[in-house]
């Protein structure tokens, strides 16, 4: 009733209105479950695909649509193979055997589907392979004109054979400039350099190594190049297609001028920090600082300027920076300026004219760059010394050979102390960084200084404080002040005291202006002081025209006697050459006691050191009894000395508060031939 003729791969299904099946051809169980397209039951059993297409199978069954297909729908055959259909649908005429009703049609597409596969697939693999080949011939492309670091090809002769832009941007020449040109031409010393490079060639048949080069740009501006060598062989085929292959040498280059320049410029914060943790002196540490900057960052002459400032009031040592007040700008007037306090050059630097006339010139406000930096109190660069009509010594500077020169301020807070210059033989054009840097380093000097003035000033103070100490106290006992909150008191078994006294000076002085009195007891106490000194005696006190020194304490010595008794002698000696000098009389009665005595300090707010004990008052005795010009000493002294002292007895005399005692006088030192007998 609903027989169809259809080609071989095509089957088909007759459905009724409502989608159920009437007829169907063999074959259909290839694509769908046996079950699932028998007759009677709907069309979605076999092919879910149609939910949804009702609305569409309507209009084709009221003829308001021709036809309707889906494609490419998939069946599995097993895990591994695929079936592809397409579904046509069309109106199946009505006559008086059957009933209004649609046909579907099965077409089986798979190999129709997998040559398209194939084809798709070959399609795509040739696109992607020509778009791979494209992007290749791209990258490399950029590469080699758009890399960002240089790119230089020579033959192993160092010829040049191609560059790239980055090239051409970095040393400022156009390729036809460079083409064929030997490749010394942007590097310095390139003859050492590329020779070096070919033994490796010749040596080991290949070229892998990476330098760091000097070169020159065009502007003739000195940069330094990291360089990354290879050598490589480049094939090419000749007529009678054999291979050969030619070596050449790829330069990748980047410019790390910059980066040397940082690291220079941190090697010499380090190395100037070092100079300062280590300071020794001022003027040590400015040479030394000179050295550092100029040898580190490649300069050729390193200076000192320092204010010098000469009126009828003052004249200042520039290079003295402790002994320098502070000065600022304005300080400096037609009076003065500046001067260079201190140099260092580049051993290999001829500058000779330079440093001459440099060492002899006065520079005033603004004259100069260092006359400049002081007017305007910032660093300064001039990148061209021939162009700069305004530098004072522009023409040594060149007749010398330098081409540029920078210099900054040393300056603590708003006062300026100096300015530090360098100059060098090229052309180099301002480093901002580096300026920056030196500023920091100015301020830094600058409170360093300040600081070393400081200390000077407060060792000076010291050493003033000290001085007035000692003067007062033996430096141990001193020691011990400084040290201890306790009273300070000693007992001394045996030491040798001395009261000397200037027989008449009272009734002199009398006749004497208070200047002259203190210029005439001045002289003759100092003299004494040095004796003092020199026999290592402690200098207890003066008391008006009395003088009081003892020996053996507060360091106690086997010899104390000895030592007061040449004490004694000297000083007759001595006042004896004053009175020549002076055109004076005067004589001193001295006394002089062996014993034991306590010693220690009294006052709260003016320390003395004294003595106490009965010595110390028959020693006073010994003074006060005695004769002018004369040396009176007790038995007990007469005991130490009298085997290498010649003494004269006196005999028995009354002394206040003792009684009667044996005294004797020192009269010298016994010969060495009374001594050995």
């Amino acid at each position: 009733m609903y027989d169809l003729t259809v080609p071989h791969h095509i089957h088909y299904l007759v459905l009724a209105p409502d989608l159920t099946i009437l007829a169907r051809s063999r074959g259909l169980d290839r694509f769908v479950e046996a079950d699932a397209t028998e007759v009677g039951q709907e069309i979605y059993e076999g092919f879910p695909e149609l939910f949804g297409c009702e609305e569409v199978l309507e209009e084709i069954l009221a003829g308001e649509r021709e036809s309707f297909n889906l494609q490419g729908i998939t069946r599995s055959r097993d895990r591994d193979t695929n079936l592809y259909i397409d579904l046509y649908f069309q109106a199946y005429e009505k006559s008086e055997q059957t009933q209004n009703a649609l046909i579907l049609f099965v077409e089986d597409v798979t190999p129709k589907m997998a040559l398209e596969q194939t084809l798709v697939q070959a399609t795509n693999e040739t696109k992607l392979l020509n778009s791979a080949l494209t992007a290749s011939r791209n990258y490399t492309n950029r590469i080699v004109t758009s890399i960002a670091d240089a790119l230089i090809v020579t033959d192993t002769h160092q010829i040049v054979k191609t560059i790239n832009e980055a090239t051409e941007r970095l040393f400022g020449y156009e390729k036809k400039e460079l083409i064929d040109r030997h490749l010394s031409l942007l590097v310095e010393d390139g003859d050492r350099i590329f020779a070096q490079l070919q033994k490796q060639i010749a040596h080991y048949g290949e070229l892998n190594r990476n330098i760091e080069v000097t070169c020159r740009t065009r502007t003739e501006a000195k940069i330094t190049v990291a360089f990354s060598c290879s050598l490589i062989q480049i094939g090419s085929e000749n007529e009678a297609r054999d291979l050969t292959l030619t070596p050449e040498i790829v330069y990748i280059g980047r410019d790390i001028t910059e980066r040397k320049r940082t690291q220079k410029r941190l090697s010499a914060q380090y190395a100037i920090a070092n100079i300062l943790s280590e300071s020794s002196s001022l003027e040590t540490d400015t040479q030394r600082i000179l050295k550092a900057i100029g040898e580190i960052l490649g300069w050729d002459v390193g200076e000192l300027w320092r204010p010098v400032v000469e009126d009828e009031n003052r004249t200042l040592a520039a290079g003295n920076f402790s002994a320098m007040p502070p000065l600022g700008r304005e300080d400096l007037s037609p009076h003065s300026g500046l001067r260079r306090v201190a140099l260092w050059t580049n051993p290999d630097a001829t500058v000779s004219e330079f440093i001459q006339i440099t060492e002899t010139v006065v520079l005033q406000v603004g004259m100069g760059l260092a006359g400049r930096v002081w007017e305007n109190g910032y660093p300064q660069w001039i990148a061209d010394l021939s162009g700069d009509t305004d530098f004072g010594l522009d023409s040594a500077a060149m007749r010398s050979g330098l081409r540029s020169a920078f210099a900054f301020p040393i300056q603590s807070g708003n006062e300026m102390l100096g300015v530090m210059g360098f100059f060098g033989r090229e052309k180099l054009p301002p480093d901002e960084h580096l300026l920056q840097m030196m500023a920091a380093t100015g301020n830094q000097l600058g409170q360093f200084i300040k600081r070393k003035q400081a200390e000077a000033a407060l060792r000076e103070q010291q050493a003033k404080s000290e001085s007035l100490l000692l003067n007062i106290l033996p430096k141990p006992i001193a020691d011990r002040l400084k040290e201890e909150t306790n009273t300070i008191a000693d007992s001394f078994d045996e030491v040798t005291v001395l009261f000397a006294d200037l027989v008449g000076f009272t009734e002199m002085s009398a006749k004497l202006s208070p200047i002259e009195v203190v210029e005439q007891l001045n002289a003759i106490f100092s003299e004494f002081d040095r004796l003092t000194e020199c026999y290592q005696l402690e200098k207890i006190k003066t008391i008006g025209d009395a003088y009081m020194v003892v020996g053996g304490l507060p360091e106690v010595r086997e010899d104390h006697a000895e030592i007061v008794a040449e004490m004694a002698l000297e000083m007759q000696v001595a006042i004896a050459k004053i009175n020549v000098a002076k055109q004076q009389d005067f004589k001193i009665r001295v006394g002089i006691n062996t014993g034991s005595v306590v010693a220690g300090v009294i006052g709260m707010k003016k320390f003395i050191y004294d003595l106490w004990g009965d010595t110390v008052n028959t020693a006073s005795r010994m003074e006060s009894h005695g004769k002018a010009g004369w040396i009176q000493v007790t038995e007990t002294t007469y005991q130490r000395l009298r085997d290498r002292y010649a003494f004269t007895e006196r005999g028995l005399i009354p002394i206040k508060g003792k009684g009667e005692m044996k005294t004797y006088w020192l009269t010298g030192k016994k010969s060495s031939k009374t001594l050995n007998q």
